[in-house]
């Protein structure tokens, strides 16, 4: 009878976690759904979220100046300072690139009329860092090398991420949304006012 009642028990708990695996399954994949929906187009032929994929776009775009800023100014650098200590050395040219790739955000915020853009590719630049550390915890497990990948990472990723992140939101905040008492008069005060 104890077995039968052991046996009855473990069948609900299966159950119960199947549905509950199920559910997950179904939440991601409505998640899946909606993300990949701002890709497609409405039957005018215009994108649904010209944001996500204006910004998914120039995220790019900052890639390929960032990397090409990156090889020029760590090449110009490199000679000058053999003699100094690496974590110095690091921190310098770290520093000169990340000032450098920040032109052009900062070009595109003020030539722009949406100020979200700038802010919104340094989103899709945050989410590419997490998935390359992600992807290279998977390929160096069991190697020994994570750690050297995170100091070049920290140096050279997460700095210069974290200034541009910094930079751009704090842009956008200031021009996209402006300050309560900028965008509107509190509305007791058209009740006291007696012009």
């Amino acid at each position: 009878m104890a077995r039968q009642e052991d046996q009855f028990d473990r069948q609900i708990r299966d159950a119960e976690r199947e549905r509950d695996r199920q559910a997950r399954q179904e939440k991601w994949a409505k998640r899946e759904k909606k993300f990949f929906r701002t890709f497609l187009f409405t039957e005018d032929g215009k994108p649904k979220s010209s944001f996500g994929i204006y910004t998914f776009c120039l995220s790019f775009v900052f890639l390929g100046v960032d990397g090409l800023i990156y090889g020029l100014v760590i090449d110009a650098l490199y000679p000058h300072m053999g003699a100094w200590p690496t974590a110095a050395a690091n921190l310098v040219q770290s520093l000169a690139a990340t000032a450098l790739t920040l032109v052009a955000p900062l070009l595109i915020h003020r030539l722009c009329k949406d100020k979200r853009l700038a802010f919104g590719s340094y989103l899709w630049l945050a989410a590419y860092a997490v998935a390359v550390i992600i992807a290279m915890a998977v390929f160096l497990r069991g190697t020994g090398a994570m750690g050297a990948f995170l100091v070049f990472f920290g140096w050279f990723v997460a700095i210069p991420l974290a200034v541009g992140l910094a930079a751009t939101g704090l842009l956008c905040r200031r021009d996209h949304h402006p300050a309560a008492s900028q965008q509107e008069e509190k509305p007791w005060k058209k009740y006291t006012d007696r012009r």
